[in-house]
């Protein structure tokens, strides 16, 4: 099973349009499902994920678009909780995250909002921030190196692939034993 998890594009507010790389990626492989972590400031976007795989969108901060405010997936036996993150503060706050990801029931928790990637586990839930796909700026930044993230998740164990500025930053794995734990 393979996500693609992107968000924060800011179009066409802060950027014009999705990065080629992005788009190649978006358009290269074929997805279960695409996650968009909010703030794409108008529907194009999200219309352009929705033909390439089964699309989950949830509303930023700065969308003034009919999207909810979180999303929750049950697949393979993990809860995924998506959402913007908007009422976490300070930004990224990991004991927050952790909060709204227990009050959901969820082993995985997928949020923006802060424009900075970032992949962890914590007491048991696994965290995936994207990052911005087109680098805009943010609250809590002048401008983040474009990135995204892509989910391959299984029963027992998962892979995180982190890109950034077109190419593969990382990869990190992470097994489900009671909850997710680095590998």
């Amino acid at each position: 099973m393979r996500f693609l998890i992107l968000g924060d594009s800011h179009i066409p507010d802060r950027a014009k349009e999705l990065p080629e790389w992005a788009k190649k990626v978006v358009e290269g492989k074929k997805y279960d499902y695409i996650l968009f972590t909010g703030d794409a400031t108008e529907y194009s976007v999200i219309h352009y994920l929705e033909r390439y795989g089964k699309t989950y969108a949830v509303r930023g901060n700065m969308d003034f678009l009919d999207l909810p405010r979180f999303q929750i997936i049950d697949v393979l036996g993990h809860r995924i909780f998506l959402f913007h993150s908007t009422e976490v503060r300070p930004r990224g706050d990991p004991e927050q995250l952790w909060e709204y990801g227990k009050t959901a029931g969820a082993d995985i928790v997928i949020f923006g909002h802060t424009h900075k990637r970032n992949v962890y586990a914590r007491r048991g839930i696994l965290f995936i921030n994207p990052g911005t796909v087109t680098g805009a700026w943010g609250g809590a930044t002048n401008g983040e190196p474009e990135s995204l993230a892509v989910l391959e998740p299984e029963r027992e164990k998962a892979t995180v692939l982190m890109m950034k500025d077109g190419a593969p930053e990382f990869l990190a794995h992470y097994t489900y034993e009671e909850g997710w734990q680095d590998l």
